[in-house]
């Protein structure tokens, strides 16, 4: 029986502070899969390896946005084209936006994993719901790829002492008043990065851009639903590029709020399935909240349609 397969980073927020979660998941699965903490990347190849060889029909991944990317990636490189296992999130993030966007399964870890298991045993059927991986430069793997202001906004988050949606949004409420009042803080998160764009053959019309931002979910994180398209067509993921203003980012809140478009002209707001950035100097990027290092280019496409479990 192939079973379910749970990747645990114990690094990430919640079981840093819960170490018996790895022997708690453990006797939850017992015969019907396995369990695996990955500490390093090295590692998360060998068990992705390892889950592909044993034929998993589930993968649950126990950690934040930043662990569910660096798993599927490794997952993703190991199917090889291959119709990859479902997908089960476990939150245990300090932000979870991932989950939330895709209509997770409500409970702790522990519970969730628990009643997955015990439907998977009585031959349940799961309510699942399909989502897009947006591929970078063929070997990463996840939801939210961004560079520019996306970028600018984690370097301060990460650089504060708070985690969390609160710390999230006591930052945002800093720019909002930055950009009111004219100070650094605006202008250090909105600063301009040059480079060309070409989305599926077609320049997107701007050389200095101060959002880059790709997206197979709706949310950006704190119910702000900045890619609405981002589900409207198989297939597709959603891009927005051009050289926004902060003010102009305050004045569409209400706008992204309710998932509406923002309706700014200097804003390249469309589907793509290719994406190809080349940056004027080396540029850093993020996927699913992580800052990678900097590059000349990035490459994104839409990668495997992945089916997600959320009831």
């Amino acid at each position: 029986m192939p079973g379910i397969g749970v990747i645990l980073n114990p690094r990430a927020g919640s079981n840093r502070k819960r170490p018996e979660r790895l022997r708690h998941f453990t006797e939850l699965v017992g015969e019907d899969g396995l369990v695996r903490a990955t500490e390093s990347l090295e590692e998360m190849d060998e068990v992705a390896h390892e889950l592909r060889a044993r034929g998993i029909d589930i993968l649950a991944v126990c950690g934040g946005d930043g662990s569910f990317f660096r798993s599927l990636s490794a997952l993703v490189r190991a199917y090889d084209g291959e119709p990859l296992p479902r997908f089960l999130p476990l939150r245990a993030g300090s932000m979870n936006t991932i989950a939330r966007s895709l209509l997770w399964r409500h409970g702790t870890p522990e519970r969730v994993l628990e009643r997955t298991v015990a439907d998977y045993r009585a031959g349940r059927p799961f309510e699942t719901t399909e989502r897009h991986l947006i591929g970078v430069d063929g070997h990463h793997f996840g939801f939210m790829v961004g560079s520019a202001a996306v970028v600018n906004f984690l370097r301060v988050y990460y650089g504060g002492t708070g985690r969390g949606r609160w710390a999230a949004a006591k930052l945002v409420g800093r720019v909002v008043a930055s950009a009111v009042a004219g100070t650094a803080l605006a202008r250090t998160v909105f600063q301009r990065t040059e480079a060309d764009i070409d989305c599926d053959g077609d320049r997107v019309p701007h050389r200095r851009f101060t959002v880059i931002y790709a997206s197979s979910i709706t949310d950006i994180g704190l119910g702000f639903k900045a890619t609405y398209l981002a589900t409207r067509k198989p297939g597709f993921f959603h891009l927005l590029a051009g050289p926004v203003r902060a003010g102009q980012v305050i004045g569409c809140l209400r706008r992204l709020r309710h998932g509406w478009p923002l309706e700014v002209d200097e804003l390249y707001d469309n589907l793509a399935a290719h994406v190809h950035v080349e940056f004027a100097r080396p540029s850093e990027y993020m996927i699913d909240g992580d800052v990678l290092g900097a590059v000349n280019r990035l490459d994104m496409t839409t990668g495997p349609r992945l089916s997600i479990i959320y009831k």
